[in-house]
């Protein structure tokens, strides 16, 4: 991992092609961390939003329909992201916050 030091410069916006080898692999590691950050937090509220039934206030006939035209997620594809949502729910450890 890089150090802080080192980080300010990996993020700096230039072409990959200006990255050194360890800047480049630096800066795919850092965003892969920020993605499944994002994923998480994204499947984490979609399992807050079917919780509440939120879809149905847009006349959704189901949270994936509404991930489809509100996310432009395929069908089966938000069909899957709710059934993570809903599996997470049962999953204490995975969303634990790290210490």
């Amino acid at each position: 991992m890089p150090d802080t030091a080192n980080t300010a410069a990996v993020h700096a916006p230039c072409a990959a092609g200006e990255l050194s080898l360890a800047e480049l692999t630096a800066e795919i590691c850092c965003l892969a961390g920020h993605i499944n950050a994002a994923s998480y937090r994204w499947i984490a509220l979609i399992a807050e939003l079917d919780r509440r039934q939120g879809w149905a206030d847009d006349s959704a006939q189901s949270c994936a329909h509404w991930l489809g035209w509100k996310c432009g997620v395929a069908l089966g594809a938000a069909r899957e992201k709710v059934r993570v949502a809903r599996a997470l729910e049962s999953l204490p450890k995975t969303s634990r916050p790290w210490r």
